[in-house]
């Protein structure tokens, strides 16, 4: 993902590089009406079933699914494509990139739908393998040798037929398992279709609120600062890609603790991550924050330089959207209800009002930026909240004020470290000596809570030790 935006950001320019910025939110944005939460379901289900042909049948279910919602969509997308182009780009040029982004946007379901069934079925190295290729080296290949603005719809059009490699492991896995009967797939539709429904919204309102700022930003002010925008959320999107799949493999493993009555054990694990999202999440946030500007000049270049006050206001937001992203799967584990769709349509609803009214009351791309890290400090407190008061945790287990002192301390230290390595090096050598030194207190950060006996270390060196043995 750091190379890919790196050379679509320098080949493409910041106009060309934000018109695709804001393709890309718009894909991001349909996707979930056509997903329809199905890649949980199939991770769930297929992780809960053992039986072959049960499981081949929850794939076929999910692609029956999606594949309908498709067709659907792009009847009308297809039909009003001119329509719609001068509503998200501003203008009809764009026709061609608005059409590659649909072949795109299919491909891409099929791709999520692949993953899925591969982590329903423990194939982790397999599910990382096809992740890589599909998500990582192929669009990277594409970037590179095609990122220049003329190239921009065949660019997007190549991008999304790599997505197509999925329709060989879906052949494969529906032909190693073996096709099963209408029963059996009637079934499995109505168990995922009903899973899935009313967590629907859910990536919807998610997707809107990541759309808003760039939306909004294209259409009040211009492509370039879309894109803009887009590289500065990109740092949380960048984060989450280390984090995702644990909801799919915590989804069905808490599930089955809850059925068989491992409340409390439940309950000290989720206090631990609670503990480990605070501890880490904060140091990253500051850390992330203090080096945004050397960032952006090592990584996109000068002529980008503009989105460095947008990348800090929505870093301030890096460790609520990364609680979130932790915590959604332990919420939709226990309790049956769409809590995490509630606490999304809330979050949608304070970033469309601050968005706008910080907009309109002058703050311009700034007001933006701010009003999309209120709406995700608002759903990290609220996903929090809920599992704060249904468990009850104490909050001298989280080390509050050694966390903040720490913190406190080696932020003053990057800060007084800076000013040397950025008038002494290369930016070949600021990135090796920031690194270096960013590792140094990242170990030294680890070493202070492991020695204040933090649980959470403390269990993770249980774990190593259990494995290494």
């Amino acid at each position: 993902m750091i190379f890919i935006t790196k050379f679509l950001a320098r080949g493409l320019g910041p106009e060309e590089f934000g018109a695709y910025s804001l393709a890309r939110r718009m894909i991001s944005n349909i996707a979930p009406l056509l997903i329809l939460s199905t890649e949980v379901a199939l991770s769930r289900f297929i992780a809960m079933s053992k039986d072959p042909k049960t499981q081949s049948a929850y794939l076929l279910a999910a692609i029956i699914i999606t594949g309908s919602a498709g067709l659907l969509f792009l009847a009308g997308a297809l039909g009003g494509g001119r329509t719609f182009t001068t509503f998200v780009f501003g203008s009809p040029k764009y026709e061609a990139l608005y059409k590659a982004s649909l072949v795109l946007l299919e491909g891409y379901v099929l791709a999520v739908l692949v993953y899925s069934s591969l982590l329903g079925r423990q194939a982790i190295k397999a599910a990382n393998a096809f992740q890589f290729l599909v998500m990582g080296l192929l669009p990277l290949s594409v970037a590179y040798f095609f990122a220049t603005p003329k190239n921009l719809s065949l660019l997007v059009l190549l991008m999304g037929l790599a997505f197509y490699v999925s329709v060989g492991p879906i052949v494969f896995l529906l032909g190693k398992c073996g096709f099963p009967s209408w029963a059996v797939l009637k079934t499995s539709i109505k168990d995922v279709f009903t899973y899935s429904l009313p967590r629907v919204p859910a990536g919807f309102f998610l997707a809107g609120i990541l759309t808003i700022g760039p939306f909004l930003a294209g259409k009040l002010m211009g492509l370039k600062e879309s894109g803009f925008f887009v590289v500065g959320q990109s740092i949380l999107r960048i984060m989450e890609s280390f984090i995702v799949a644990f909801g799919l493999i915590a989804l069905p493993k808490i599930s089955q603790w809850i059925s068989e009555g491992k409340e409390e054990y439940l309950q000290l694990k989720i206090k631990d991550l609670l503990a480990l999202i605070f501890h880490l999440g904060l140091f990253l946030t500051i850390q992330t924050f203090i080096w945004s500007k050397e960032i952006i000049l090592i990584w996109l270049g000068p002529e980008y330089m503009g989105i460095v006050p947008v990348m800090k206001i929505i870093l301030l937001s890096l460790a609520p959207y990364i609680a979130y992203v932790f915590l959604r799967s332990i919420v939709d584990a226990v309790d049956v209800r769409a809590i995490n769709m509630l606490n999304l349509f809330f979050s949608l609803l304070v970033t469309m009002a601050a968005s706008l009214g910080l907009y309109y009351a002058g703050a311009g791309i700034l007001g933006l930026a701010l009003g999309t890290t209120i709406g995700f400090v608002a759903l990290g407190l609220l996903t929090t909240r809920y599992l704060y008061r249904r468990y009850h945790f104490p909050l001298n287990d989280f080390r509050v004020l050694l966390v903040a002192g720490l913190n406190v301390l080696f932020a003053g230290a990057a800060l007084l470290a800076k000013p040397f390595l950025t008038a002494s090096s290369s930016q070949i050598g600021l990135l090796g000596t920031a690194l270096a030194l960013e590792i140094l207190f990242f170990a030294g950060y680890i070493f202070v809570l492991f020695q204040s006996k933090t649980p959470w270390l403390l269990e993770l060196r249980k774990r190593v030790v259990m494995e290494s043995s």
